[in-house]
């Protein structure tokens, strides 16, 4: 042999060794480590304490609430006070025939859709006008005002809008009178319109901190490479932000939809709060429950208190639920993002 192959022989033999013992080394210290699935119970003793919270004050109220949707309170004679009787579906043929909960329905729809379309259309309009905005100073400025808001609680904004600007002597008020009109009730007026009026102009011009942020974030991670692009093929400000921009932040404006129809059919903060009482105006599902369960309730037949209907609450809960996980995955599945098809190759062609 000569020396080279001596050599090379040389250097095989020698890093087969050290393969060798470097496996060894790993197999034995594999060996001394301790079996993971000794210690899984204590990852499964981390996650059952969640998991029991979240059985507890997420699964078991609306299980509860489903039962419950079966009972009525009734008045006993014989012991002279009430007691939770099994009703069957009453409660729900009678939530269907109950003119109130239709005007509920609609009022609903009407709000959500509103606050789903003008809601996200305003805050990725600011969102863009913020994203374009060259000078670094002023965009951090005006990130900064959008985001004190958030700051304030929204009880402290819903008594603003009620008093200083819907309020007797309000800036509305001062407004309407400033042309030539009446003063108006705003959201206790009898008229449909001006009440409705109200409850969608409050909280303009309906931009929140946080949607605005995640808006803003989702623009800024759009790649420069793309906007470039857009520049060299003289694509219009409109252009670009309808072809280009909206696709890419679609997961966002997904996120916000779902959680828009989900906060419509539930939230009754507004009406509880700046209004106070139902009027077929106003009035929601939300407040219309509170109502049965916490508030008027329903007045007895025996002439006795006004009692509250919890077992008519729970199916009034039960009824914005489905209405919300319907509307939920219908959204979801229309915005599902479609995989482009294979196509299948020919007998002329090559695979």
């Amino acid at each position: 042999m000569s020396k080279t192959e001596i050599c090379e022989a040389e250097e095989v033999d020698s890093f087969s060794r050290d393969r060798g013992s470097h496996l060894d080394a790993a197999i034995a210290d594999n060996k001394k480590r301790p079996k993971r699935h000794k210690y899984q119970w204590r990852a499964f003793l981390w996650l059952a304490i969640p998991l029991a919270f979240l059985l507890v004050f997420s699964y078991y109220p609306p299980i509860k609430a489903f039962f419950d949707s079966f009972t009525d309170t009734r008045f006993n004679s014989a012991t002279k006070g009430y007691e939770t009787v099994f009703v069957g579906v009453s409660n729900y043929a009678e939530i269907f025939q109950d003119p109130v909960f239709w005007v509920c329905v609609k009022n609903v729809v009407i709000f959500t859709l509103f606050g789903m379309v003008f809601g996200n259309l305003m805050t990725i309009f600011l969102a863009e006008l913020l994203y374009n905005l060259k000078s670094k100073k002023l965009s951090a400025f005006f990130r900064v005002l959008f985001i004190v808001p958030i700051l304030v609680p929204s009880l402290v904004i819903l008594l603003i809008w009620k008093y200083v600007m819907f309020g007797s002597t309000g800036l509305m008020n001062s407004i309407v009178t400033a042309m030539g009109g009446e003063p108006q009730l705003w959201y206790w007026s009898s008229v449909d319109a001006v009440g409705k009026f109200a409850i969608l102009f409050t909280n303009f011009p309906w931009v929140a901190g946080t949607s605005f942020l995640i808006y803003l974030a989702g623009l800024q991670g759009i790649s420069n490479s793309v906007v470039e692009a857009a520049k060299l093929d003289h694509c219009s400000v409109w252009k670009r932000i309808w072809k280009i921009d909206i696709p890419l932040i679609m997961p966002q404006l997904k996120y916000f939809l779902v959680m828009g129809v989900i906060g419509g059919f539930q939230n009754f903060d507004l009406q509880l709060i700046v209004v106070g009482a139902e009027t077929d105006a106003t009035n929601v599902l939300g407040l219309y429950l509170y109502d049965r369960a916490f508030g008027s309730g329903y007045v007895a037949p025996e002439g006795m208190l006004i009692r509250p209907r919890f077992g008519y609450a729970s199916a009034v809960g039960m009824i914005i639920l489905v209405i919300t996980l319907i509307l939920t995955v219908l959204n979801m599945s229309l915005n599902r993002e479609k995989k482009p098809k294979k196509v299948k190759a020919g007998k002329g062609t090559k695979a």
